[in-house]
């Protein structure tokens, strides 16, 4: 079990011709958050998986408090005190707080009885070491995300683990939420624990950790003490290069409307909706988690289709009423959606590029029933160079790509189909700020192609920075919408009032 230290020398590791890490070095002692940076792709999972057993490196050794040890396993390295909570928490809502922390371990004798009483105390008490009070018989699926994070960190508590590997564990929390987990992990920081911390939330990581490790292109690029640096010159150390501009927005045109809502209901989510998107616009919408965001979204898409959900008002999109039965005849309009959890419900991770980019456009690229193999190679190809999607080819995996490329791919899929209005729900969550940039240039290319974008985001910085208009969310209602082309002057903390 580790006491003091968890030390990395040397460890590569490739898969296939590709290195994905060369040469890292790490050493971690008790008591420190470790921040870990650096865009999709620079080695920073790959190396936390080594760490945690998931992965064997081809060279190099593990070490605890100064002895070699071995990770066969993430069994192996729980064994060691090593604990990962990923950024999608692998947690069961309709079961209560105590059977979600001991869901493996609910007996403790050979006989297979439950002592639940038992488990109920020893779970009070792990919340106690983060200052939580919460009824251990309630379900998880009750409680506000951030609790629900707390709940995992908890999870990794219960198997005596002293490393506590966190992966984005804010990217889905309102600013005061983040502060609770914070609050939560700087608590364990006090007790003696080894954290390592992985966000693309640049401001965030200076303020809660004590050291920065910056990744580049699988490697190690270096170790820096987190009160010498601010956001810019991380961003930097990132990118390898200096960004010149963190919000690349640029104006065009307004020209005739796109898309509006005429006092939209969706019972039991959506309130009186109305709003305008022309051509030449970033129509954006702010507002806290659960304020409708992604409500909005789904109604567009049709994923609230008036089939099997209760919709007043009206939808017109270019002129004509639309009707969003489902996502289907959504597509059929030549509707995108890039949702929020593009894993889950954007792609299929264990297709190809290729297969992903076409899903939506078969019968485009079909000729008499049977699909046209050399126009849809031909088709993927100048999306992957024009997109700048890295990748192995068209005929990786999906699954195997980095947050950023993977998004690309979604975005991909649209344009092949050769989408009018494509909406982004949260469209850089989970992407480093390199990538960022990237994606904002792109969403300035589509408005200048006529394409309509919606961006749906809970960092109103980017909503702010990057839409023509934006409209605030509160609880299922329109709270304010502003013109950013008359008030370009206004900041984020201008659109607090409204949420």
């Amino acid at each position: 079990m580790i006491k003091e230290s968890l030390e990395l020398r040397h460890i590569c590791k490739s898969f296939g011709a590709v290195q994905v890490l060369d040469d890292i070095n790490l050493t971690l002692t008790s008591g420190k958050i470790y921040g870990l940076a650096g865009e999709n792709g620079a080695g920073k999972s790959t190396t936390m998986k080594i760490i945690n057993g998931a992965y064997i490196a081809d060279k190099g050794e593990i070490l605890i408090d100064g002895e070699p040890t071995h990770f066969s396993s993430p069994l192996s390295a729980q064994e060691a005190g090593i604990g990962m909570v990923y950024q999608e928490l692998n947690m069961l809502p309709d079961l209560s707080i105590t059977e979600n922390v001991f869901i493996s371990r609910l007996a403790d004798n050979k006989a297979g009885y439950i002592r639940w009483n038992k488990l109920h105390e020893k779970t009070k008490e792990l919340l106690k070491m983060l200052n939580l009070e919460l009824d251990t018989h309630i379900k998880l699926g009750d409680l506000k995300v951030a609790h629900q994070q707390l709940i995992a960190i908890v999870r990794a508590l219960s198997i005596d683990c002293k490393v506590i590997i966190l992966d984005e564990p804010t990217s889905a929390l309102t600013e005061k939420d983040s502060a609770l987990v914070l609050d939560a992990i700087r608590r364990l920081k006090d007790l003696g624990y080894i954290i390592i911390y992985i966000s693309h939330k640049l401001q965030e990581m200076l303020t809660a950790t004590d050291e920065i490790i910056v990744f580049r292109n699988g490697r190690k690029i270096g170790q820096y003490a987190s009160a010498e640096l601010d956001e810019e010159k991380l961003s930097e150390l990132i990118a390898g290069r200096k960004l010149e501009a963190k919000f690349p927005k640029k104006r065009y045109p307004q020209g005739k409307e796109l898309l509006r809502f005429d006092h939209v209901s969706v019972e039991g989510y959506l309130e009186d909706v109305s709003f305008t998107l022309y051509e030449g616009d970033i129509l954006g919408f702010a507002g806290l988690l659960g304020a409708g965001k992604t409500e909005i979204a789904k109604t567009i898409f049709g994923v609230f289709g008036k089939n099997t959900f209760h919709i007043t008002g009206k939808i017109y999109f270019e002129g004509k009423e639309l009707h969003p039965e489902n996502p289907g005849k959504s597509i059929q309009n030549k509707i995108g959606l890039v949702p929020e959890n593009r894993a889950a419900e954007g792609l299929v991770t264990d297709m190809s590029i290729m297969d992903n980019a076409i899903m939506v456009s078969l019968k485009k690229m079909a000729r008499f029933g049977w699909l046209d193999k050399k126009a849809a190679k031909t088709s993927v190809d100048e999306m992957i160079q024009s997109l700048e999607i890295k990748c192995n080819g068209m005929g990786q995996k999906v699954g195997d790509l980095s947050g950023g490329n993977q998004q690309k791919v979604v975005l991909a899929k649209w344009l092949t189909l050769g989408a009018k209005l494509i909406i982004f729900d949260e469209p850089t969550r989970g992407i480093d700020v390199g990538a960022k940039v990237a994606f904002y240039e792109l969403m300035n290319q589509l408005v200048s192609q006529g394409i309509g974008v919606i961006i749906m985001s809970s960092e109103t910085d980017e909503v702010v920075n990057m839409s023509d208009t934006v409209v605030v969310l509160k609880e299922g209602k329109v709270s304010g919408t502003i013109s950013m082309r008359e008030n370009e002057q206004l900041s984020e903390k201008d659109f607090q009032k409204y949420m």
